[in-house]
């Protein structure tokens, strides 16, 4: 059957229709800040370099963070680990610790399901960013797994139309029929080229008789496809010539405490850690705790991602 593109149509407000799928978009969102991290690491020549480094500037900030780690020698490729939180307003969606060995050109990653209950926090991973942003979160998980994190990076969802249009545009597969923010998005395969549209389309929304989990879950889905189709383009010759639209979408959705030396770094030393990626799923177990359901990781669990971690470094 013939593939049908369209553009997203403005019309008035109808209910909405929407069908969730299965998700497996952490791996998809480090990929894109890894080309990220490489594409702008690697433009030092001329212009390019003040680009890369004003942009970096702006991604900068700094954390008062309770926990400590030491960042080893990135010039001498050390293995290390950071935290990357895929966020969306005041909540952390995706959290993930990577731990990347660019001597053996592999990358570990530990998924942790954002509804993970901490007891010493009396809150979620997921809502612990809203009250205590990236602080907070590294803190808790630092001490959690017993391993040290020295840096975090945060990726605004909210920020993916920058990336689109700094590749051009791209074209998405779209399995429901809404409306968001006076476009409509039909099933079938859709190109979005603006940043208003990718905002549109990248907005939660619900049906009447649709609870919320099951609208955000369409949502995560609708971000993991955008993720998807701009990753390949990054790679293209025009993308490359156009960096300056990169550099900018940067430092407008990444916020990190990589300063710029450290980018430079590994834009140069780190680019083959995408070679081989080993990824699992720390999968909480339900608990009762203060008469309500909650998910926690069991301490087996726990020291099992402690030691992957480790092992992981010391390859």
């Amino acid at each position: 059957m013939e593939t049908r593109r369209r553009r997203a149509e403005r019309i008035p407000e109808k209910k909405v229709k929407t069908k969730t799928k299965k998700k497996h978009r952490g791996l998809k969102i480090f990929g894109l800040i890894i080309l990220l991290i490489v594409l702008i690491g690697g433009a030092l020549g001329g212009k390019a370099y003040f680009d890369v480094k004003k942009a970096s500037e702006k991604s900068y900030q700094a954390i008062d963070r309770k926990t400590t780690a030491k960042l080893p020698s990135l010039k001498a490729k050390s293995s290390f680990s950071f935290l990357f939180l895929g966020v969306n307003g005041k909540n952390a969606n995706d959290i993930l610790v990577l731990t990347v060995n660019p001597k053996q050109n592999k990358t570990t990653v530990l998924s942790l399901n954002r509804n993970i209950y901490l007891p010493s926090e009396a809150t979620t991973l997921k809502e612990l960013y809203g009250t205590k942003g990236a602080a907070g979160e590294i803190d808790a998980l630092q001490t959690l797994l017993g391993v040290e994190i020295p840096r975090y990076m945060t990726f605004d969802m909210r920020g993916l139309g920058d990336f689109v249009e700094a590749v051009g545009g791209v074209e998405v597969q779209n399995d429901t029929n809404f409306i968001s923010s006076g476009y409509e998005f039909k099933p079938g395969t859709l190109t979005l080229k603006k940043a208003d549209e990718v905002k549109a389309f990248l907005t939660k929304v619900s049906a009447p008789d649709e609870d919320s989990a099951k609208a955000e879950a369409s949502l995560i889905d609708r971000e993991q496809t955008v993720l998807i189709a701009i990753i390949p383009k990054m790679k293209s010759v025009n993308t490359v010539a156009n960096y300056k639209k990169f550099v900018t979408a940067f430092g407008n959705t990444i916020k990190t405490d990589f300063v710029f030396g450290n980018i430079k770094a590994l834009g140069l030393n780190y680019n083959g850690v995408l070679g081989t990626i080993t990824k699992e799923n720390l999968k909480p177990v339900e608990t009762t705790i203060d008469g309500k359901t909650q998910k926690i990781l069991s301490e087996a669990l726990i020291n099992k991602a402690h030691d992957r971690i480790e092992a992981a470094l010391n390859e």
